[in-house]
């Protein structure tokens, strides 16, 4: 499995994810779950292209521009769900990004780094970055442990378990469970990548993610 097959899988279930806010008919258990799948591959796919470009800030510079592109389909589109005074996702992105690279430059050197790791996590819990805090560590986790596949799965299952404790423990119930299982899920697929490119698509996610938020807006004014 290529990086462009995981960024049409993640594309796809992000329609999933996001197409019952616009059209509530469309409500379902495909709808209401397999769309956890997307965020943690677009999570992962940052550590990828961070490991893989040959020109780091042009990469920050990629990201930070979409992200101010997409800032204003984003509130519209966060007006269906009911809060909009949001930072959108590419942000919570750029902010994994400056975490894994503090983690990455600063090798051993832990004393400094995992500070500023702890700093952008914190950051995206005060900025208010679409996943907050739980989206910057989880590119930070995915990226940490690329190298231990089976140990992938499980640091980032417990980093779900924390994400979803109030849910899971505090007021069970089995959408909950499933909604955490269905999350972790993208470790799994993660065992068939392989570590190749495929069809180029570099500007793919970064032109899909507001452009999707605009059509699902315009449908819903219908």
């Amino acid at each position: 499995m290529s990086i462009f097959a995981l960024k049409m899988i993640a594309c796809m279930t992000m329609i999933l994810d996001h197409i019952k806010y616009a059209i509530p008919e469309t409500t379902c258990f495909l709808t209401q779950y397999l769309g956890r799948i997307s965020f943690p591959l677009f999570a992962f796919l940052v550590g990828e292209g961070y490991s893989h470009t040959s020109n780091l800030p042009k990469y920050y510079k990629r990201i930070l521009i979409f992200a101010l592109i997409s800032q204003i389909p984003f509130m519209l589109f966060r007006t269906l769900v009911g809060e909009w005074r949001m930072l959108n996702i590419l942000l919570t992105l750029l902010l994994g990004l400056l975490a894994i690279t503090a983690f990455d430059k600063l090798g051993k050197k832990y004393i400094i780094s995992i500070p500023v790791v702890a700093f952008c996590v914190l950051l995206g819990a005060l900025l208010r970055v679409d996943y907050g805090w739980y989206g910057v560590l989880s590119v930070f986790v995915l990226y940490a442990t690329r190298k231990q596949k089976w140990g992938r799965i499980v640091a980032f299952a417990g980093l779900n378990l924390i994400y979803y404790y109030p849910r899971l423990f505090l007021a069970y119930s089995l959408p909950n469970l499933i909604s955490y299982l269905c999350t972790s899920l993208p470790t799994f697929l993660l065992l068939f990548y392989n570590g190749k490119l495929g069809r180029k698509a570099q500007y793919l996610y970064y032109i899909f993610y507001p452009a999707h938020m605009l059509i699902l807006y315009g449908i819903s004014l219908v």
